[in-house]
C-alpha cells in the first residue's frame, strides 16, 4: 500500500511538548459532516518527498460498535497517486490530528486558527498560563493573544528564544480551560492564581 494513516495518539504520547491533538473525548465524538485532518504517511517516500500528506476528510459515518469512522477525502494529494478527492477513507479516533469547528459550536473560537505568543515557561511541567491579554494584531495570522506564567521578568522576555508562536486551537487542546478566555475581544485580559484555578477577567489592566 502506498500510504498508511499516522497514529497521532502515539506520536503525541512520544512528543507531548510539541505534538498536540484534540482530546480523546473530542476525537471519539465527531459528528457527521465534521472535517478532520488525517496524516497519510508515505510507506516508501522518495528523496525530496514529504514524510506524509496532511489532508482533510469529511466524516460521513461512524460504526456505533467499533467507533471507526468513514469519510470522503476533500483534498487533492500532491504525491500520493492512489488517492483522489471523493475517495472513501476509513479511520479511527487515534488517527484524528485536528478538526475544524464551525461557528455556533461551543468549542469554536473566532481566532482559533490564528497564532498566539506564549512564553516557554508556560510549557514547563507543572507550570501553565496564569496571565494572558489580547492586543490589536498587526498581522493577519496573529490573534493578538499573549500568554505568560506571570513570573517572567523583563530580561527573560527580551530574549526571543524564550517565547514561541503557537496555534490557538493547539493551546486549547493542551489546556481546555483557555477556551473561554480566548473568546475575549481585543483589549481584554485574564488571570488566575494557579494552573487549576478559575480565570478572572482583569479590568483597567493597562
Amino acid at each position: 500500500m502506498e500510504w498508511t494513516l499516522e497514529d497521532v495518539e502515539e506520536t503525541s504520547r512520544l512528543h507531548p511538548e510539541s505534538f498536540f491533538i484534540p482530546s480523546r473525548q473530542e476525537r471519539e465524538a465527531q459528528e457527521i459532516g465534521r472535517m478532520v485532518r488525517l496524516h497519510f504517511m508515505l510507506t516508501n517516500a522518495l528523496e525530496g518527498q514529504p514524510r506524509a500528506e496532511r489532508m482533510w476528510v469529511e466524516i460521513t459515518g461512524q460504526d456505533p460498535v467499533t467507533g471507526r469512522y468513514t469519510g470522503i477525502l476533500t483534498n487533492a494529494p500532491g504525491v500520493i497517486q492512489s488517492l483522489q478527492p471523493g475517495d472513501t477513507v476509513e479511520f479511527e479516533p487515534r488517527h484524528i490530528a485536528q478538526s475544524i469547528l464551525r461557528q455556533g459550536d461551543p468549542a469554536w473560537v473566532e481566532v482559533g486558527e490564528k497564532a498566539a505568543m506564549v512564553t516557554r515557561k508556560c510549557m514547563l511541567p507543572g507550570s501553565g498560563v496564569r496571565w494572558m491579554y489580547r492586543e490589536a494584531a498587526t498581522r493577519e495570522q496573529d490573534s493578538g493573544w499573549r500568554l505568560f506564567t506571570g513570573e517572567e521578568d523583563r530580561a527573560y522576555l527580551s530574549d526571543p528564544k524564550n517565547t514561541a508562536i503557537m496555534n490557538v486551537y493547539d493551546l486549547i487542546d493542551r489546556d481546555p480551560s483557555l477556551l473561554e478566555p480566548f473568546k475575549g475581544a481585543v483589549g481584554t485580559a485574564f488571570e488566575r492564581s494557579g494552573p487549576d484555578a478559575e480565570w478572572v477577567e482583569v479590568k483597567n489592566w493597562r
